[in-house]
């Protein structure tokens, strides 16, 4: 068999001294050998590795050892077969050849002859075998070729995703850049306060949407004081923006930060007149400081139903809060 890749044979016998047999008989550079005591350990060994031909004894403990070539057959493709046997009935000989083996060889075993026939089948199943090879071969190659276009394509699919998402975070950054930048030239040339927080509330909707507002200033007396109010089509009433306004700028003034609350969701922090007003109404609250430690006034924004407040509002609301401080202290 020259230098040909070596064969794989399979035995399958239940007698311990036949399967020894075989493997001194076959120990050789051209073939190697393994075994099996049943019809259970063949099928588990041709689905590990694909025997190019296997020696079957025609009785074995666990069932019939034609019935298992039919079954190897099946998970390892048209393997061919010696088939031995230890009786030489005519029955079993029908039995046999409807299996297509390569011999059918009764015990005790001729060992020349057993070498000749696996010698022959297996030269005559060489250019197939290089065949599977190959083919095998190119199967592997193509498991691997397609496992790492998987990778590639998830680590494209996860680079476009972070992309989009830098692009997006950017355009968001560019589009808030540009807003203040609109912003503050608008406090540049606003003439008053009312100037100041028509700009602020209009900003806000253009940006995200209907809002109401109320605008808060100290007096003399350091009090703040509602100068304005704001709204779509109309701001709401005076009695009911105070109400609103109180609670809110008492936070404020403990904790001087932008915060947002649901009013719905913290009633009783409110006046009992305006209580049935609040579910679905959020609150914006905004301080002004122009200085450290010095708030001169205060922006209260709030939206009804279903649109809330979003986290680019309040991203704008941190970036238009100091501009919109100075502008009222040059008011002053």
């Amino acid at each position: 068999m020259g230098n040909r890749k070596p064969a794989n044979i399979l035995v399958v016998d239940d007698d311990d001294r036949v399967r020894e047999f075989f493997v001194d008989a076959l120990d050789c550079e051209e073939l190697t050998v393994a075994t099996a005591r049943s019809g259970r350990e063949a099928l588990d060994h041709a689905r590990r590795r694909r025997p190019d031909m296997v020696i079957m004894d025609v009785h074995l403990a666990d069932g019939s050892g034609l019935e298992t070539i039919d079954r190897l057959r099946q998970v390892a493709g048209d393997v061919p077969a010696l088939v031995i046997t230890g009786q030489g009935d005519v029955h079993t000989f029908a039995e046999a050849s409807r299996r297509r083996p390569v011999e059918l060889m009764t015990k005790p075993l001729d060992l020349g002859r057993l070498e000749r026939v696996i010698r022959q089948e297996l030269g005559r199943c060489e250019p197939y075998r290089r065949v599977r090879r190959q083919k095998d071969r190119l199967l592997r190659v193509a498991r691997r070729i397609d496992r790492a276009r998987r990778e590639v394509k998830g680590r494209l699919d996860s680079t476009c995703a972070d992309l989009t998402c830098a692009y997006r975070t950017l355009s968001g950054q560019l589009a808030l850049q540009q807003t203040l930048i609109g912003y503050q030239s608008a406090m540049i040339a606003a003439r008053n306060d009312d100037d100041v927080f028509a700009t602020l509330f209009r900003t806000l909707a253009l940006r995200s949407g209907a809002v109401f507002g109320i605008a808060l200033v100290c007096d003399e007396n350091a009090c703040l004081k509602i100068i304005g109010r704001y709204g779509v089509p109309e701001p709401d009433g005076l009695s009911f923006c105070q109400r609103l306004a109180d609670p809110v700028v008492d936070r404020l003034l403990v904790t001087p930060r932008i915060m947002l609350l649901d009013a719905g969701d913290e009633a009783d922090a409110f006046d009992g007149s305006i209580r049935r007003h609040l579910p679905g109404l959020t609150v914006l609250g905004i301080p002004l400081i122009p200085n450290v430690g010095e708030m001169i006034g205060a922006a209260v924004l709030y939206r009804k139903g279903e649109q809330p407040f979003l986290d680019a509002d309040l991203s704008l609301a941190e970036a238009i809060a100091f501009p919109t401080a100075t502008a009222v202290r040059r008011n002053d």
